[in-house]
């Protein structure tokens, strides 16, 4: 009998900040001249420090649909003019990059700046780490950005009990900041403290309830303590508000794997694997759920993926013996 790769996703936090985004926001309050509202930014890559020309940015409507995309000029900036007052989102999914996103309020504001640092997608920055991606509040104090721009240089070192203090530190001085506590429930994510993890990110959904990154990340942080119904709904719920979440759609299938919902595992991978081809870890579940429904000759081109985008990933060795015990019982086929 040929057994599964049943425990295989023990990946780093939901949340961590391998593609940090950071924004800043005029002080303008309001539209006085009736001046058109419009989006602008810049985009720099971390590790080489250099300004990221020739990268598509997406412009979308909050509730969805496309309004327009552009690239990077050689300076790595770009600008969305003539807009109309309301929320809008932020894309950026180069290829060779994490993907990121940023939202756009212009409600009060009528121009918002951001600013993007991307992170180069390889074998040492897995994919499956979401971005921190809201506009920072211009109404935060100096010291508290401060803390907070501590707190995300410490996370990104791992440094987690230096990140801890300085984010509380943040949401201290200034208890409204939605940024630092979905960062802080990022750094409670990555030493598996569910519990304060857990008040973090309600306490952000406190600040915006209709957030999809922190609704998505609170049914993770359900998923891993086992409260399934709670981990379920709050994931719908993320995916109504963000129907393009991989994350969302990837934890959805591995709350039904857990669950044995073969049913409905199989159709959130297949949303996952849409949405992020080059997910290794995806095709490792698609693989396990292929098994299951009988069906060994698709599971073994998941494996195969799985080993093509992860040579030396955790659960390599597993896949290759399950590739060779698969390659074998197909072979001998009658």
């Amino acid at each position: 009998m040929i057994r599964l790769i049943s425990r295989f996703l023990i990946l780093p936090g939901l949340l961590a900040i391998t593609a940090t985004a950071v924004a800043q926001r005029d002080r303008d309050t309001f539209n006085p001249n009736n001046q058109a509202f419009e989006v602008s930014g810049q985009v720099t890559v971390v590790q080489t420090k250099e300004l990221a020309r020739d990268v598509p940015v997406r412009l979308e409507r909050f509730a969805g649909g496309v309004i327009d995309q552009i690239s990077t000029d050689s300076h790595g900036r770009f600008r969305f003019a003539n807009l109309q007052r309301g929320y809008y989102k932020v894309i950026i999914n180069a290829p060779g990059y994490n993907p990121v996103q940023q939202d756009a309020d212009l409600t009060f504001l009528f121009r918002t700046y951001l600013v993007f640092e991307l992170i180069i997608n390889n074998a040492t920055n897995p994919a499956g780490l979401a971005a921190s991606a809201d506009v920072i509040d211009a109404r935060v104090p100096a010291d508290a950005r401060e803390q907070f721009a501590q707190g995300r240089a410490a996370l990104a070192k791992k440094g987690y009990p230096e990140a801890i203090s300085h984010l509380q530190k943040a949401v201290f001085l200034y208890s409204a900041f939605f940024d630092a506590q979905l960062l802080l429930a990022t750094a409670f994510v990555d030493t598996r403290d569910w519990a304060k993890a857990e008040t973090a990110l309600q306490r952000a959904l406190e600040l915006k309830p209709d957030n999809s990154t922190a609704t998505i990340s609170l049914g993770e942080v359900y998923w891993r303590q086992k409260r399934f119904d709670e981990a379920e709904k709050a994931l719908l719920d993320g995916l109504k508000l963000d129907d393009k979440s991989w994350h969302g759609y990837f934890t959805l299938a591995r709350l039904y794997w857990d669950q044995e919902n073969i049913a409905q595992a199989a159709p959130a991978i297949g949303h996952t694997l849409q949405l992020k081809p080059d997910f290794a870890e995806a095709h490792l579940l698609a693989g396990n759920i292929l098994l299951k429904i009988n069906q060994p000759e698709r599971a073994l081109a998941e494996y195969q993926e799985y080993l093509r985008l992860e040579p030396k990933g955790e659960f390599a060795v597993q896949a290759r013996d399950l590739v060779a015990k698969l390659t074998k019982a197909i072979e001998a086929r009658p």
